[in-house]
């Protein structure tokens, strides 16, 4: 529980959770239903890669709703829920279910369990949605013009964060496009600088509302309030409610800053590196107005210093004295048709409607680079943590004489890494497990 000045004390215990409000609405016949003494568990899903959040309802239920209320897939669902923290803002999500599914029958035939499945309303939305206009201008001004045209405000009013592009373009979106589809072809467009500093532009949703925001905006804003988390052995116990003890203060108990599970899922895949162009590319761009091919390259080396990261070190390192089989030749070989020049006019100053040489392999090299190194941690549940977030975590060296060396932290597992997914369990204690990357190697 908390303390009078709102932050955690000793009494507290982890995981605990205040679920505010939790309900389920017919939008055919009226009625509602208080959910919070009959799920089992949730688990809530947000992805930096996904346009929209979900969940999975687990319920154990003697009342037949699907059949008395009905369930049919037309309802909402309102969840408001935070870490049993009074500093802590709670949060507030709605939800459409779109699926029943693992029904399974208790041997009474008294009760049922099965899984509702949620989206949040911009997803549920969306898929009756479709496109077939044009739009002209910068994407930041495509995506705002895209979303307010085909969504109510209760989807993106307040809960729309988009960072402004420095690109200039005039499109027609198919009329087979939905809105979602639409802005996640116009993020490929998107640009602040063309650069070695270009970075690529994300869309995606959060607990918080839609983001449109380029890599290193997202790594800058999380940097300046980075969040740190210890690895120990379990049978080395960190005192409850010792902050010191984790070396930085923090709101919520220092155990909520253990890690209680680390599981690393991949480091490096050098063969998938060379394939799909981390290491060097390059493309052949074949004009098809003007009838002409033109090559671009593309080398890991010429950007990296430039660009923002996380971890210290590229992936290929040319003091290999076989470095230049990969590194020279251009190891990843495209090719792509482009006609920039098509929506050229005395009263257009667009000059290229395409980027094709501009932008495809940096964004290429970008994208692989994302979960260059992916691990997965639990922790008790906190209801700040957010995709896009900034961790720092700490793992001791996991070597034998390991107490020997000055630097006991191993950098290989330890340091920083972006929060690229979360999913927020929901039973007797709340817990999240969050899926950590970074785009740089560690050593």
């Amino acid at each position: 529980m908390a303390d009078e000045s709102g932050y955690g004390n000793s009494n507290m215990k982890a995981g605990d959770y205040k679920l505010e409000k939790f309900v389920m609405h017919s939008l055919i016949n009226g009625s509602s239903v208080d959910l919070s003494s009959l799920f089992r568990y949730i688990e809530i899903y947000e992805d930096i890669f996904s346009p929209y959040i979900t969940a999975k309802l687990h319920i154990e239920d003697a009342f037949n709703f699907p059949e008395r209320f009905p369930i049919s897939g037309q309802e909402k669902v309102e969840i408001t829920f935070k870490s049993d923290i009074n500093a802590l803002k709670p949060v507030e999500l709605v939800f459409r279910i779109y699926k029943l599914d693992s029904l399974v029958i208790d041997s009474t035939g008294k009760t049922q369990q099965y899984v509702l499945h949620l989206m949040s309303e911009g997803g549920y939305f969306n898929f009756s949605e479709y496109c077939g206009y044009s739009v002209r201008g910068s994407i930041s001004e495509m995506i705002k013009t895209v979303f307010t045209k085909h969504f109510p405000q209760s989807v993106w009013f307040n809960k729309l964060d988009i960072e402004n592009t420095a690109d200039n373009y005039s499109f027609v979106l198919p009329l087979s496009y939905t809105p979602f589809k639409a802005m996640s072809w116009l993020t490929n467009k998107a640009f602040s600088k063309t650069g070695k500093d270009y970075t690529p532009f994300l869309f995606y949703e959060t607990l918080d509302g839609h983001k449109f925001k380029s890599l290193s905006k997202i790594i800058e804003e999380g940097s300046s309030n980075i969040i740190k988390y210890i690895y120990s052995p379990a049978n080395i116990a960190l005192l409850p409610g010792d902050n010191d003890n984790m070396g930085f203060q923090t709101v919520l108990p220092s155990r909520y800053h253990r890690i209680q599970k680390l599981e690393e899922l991949s480091r490096f895949d050098m063969a998938s590196n060379i394939i799909n162009g981390v290491i060097s590319s390059r493309l052949v761009t074949h004009d098809l107005l003007r009838k002409e091919q033109r090559t671009s390259e593309f080398y890991e080396g010429d950007i990296f210093d430039d660009m923002k990261k996380l971890g210290t070190e590229p992936h290929f390192r040319t003091s290999d004295p076989e470095a230049d089989r990969l590194y020279k030749k251009g190891a990843a070989y495209m090719y792509l048709p482009s006609t920039p020049y098509t929506v050229y006019n005395s009263s257009n100053s667009i000059i290229d409607n395409t980027q094709v040489e501009s932008l495809y392999l940096k964004r290429k090299y970008h994208m692989s680079t994302f979960l260059t190194q992916k691990i997965v941690i639990q922790i008790f549940g906190d209801s700040r943590r957010r995709v896009g977030d900034i961790v720092d975590i700490s793992v001791p060296k996991i070597q034998s004489d390991s107490n020997l060396h000055y630097d006991k932290q191993d950098a290989n597992l330890g340091g920083e890494y972006m929060v690229t997914s979360i999913k927020h369990s929901f039973a007797k204690v709340y817990s999240c497990k969050l899926e950590l990357s970074r785009n740089c190697m560690g050593v």
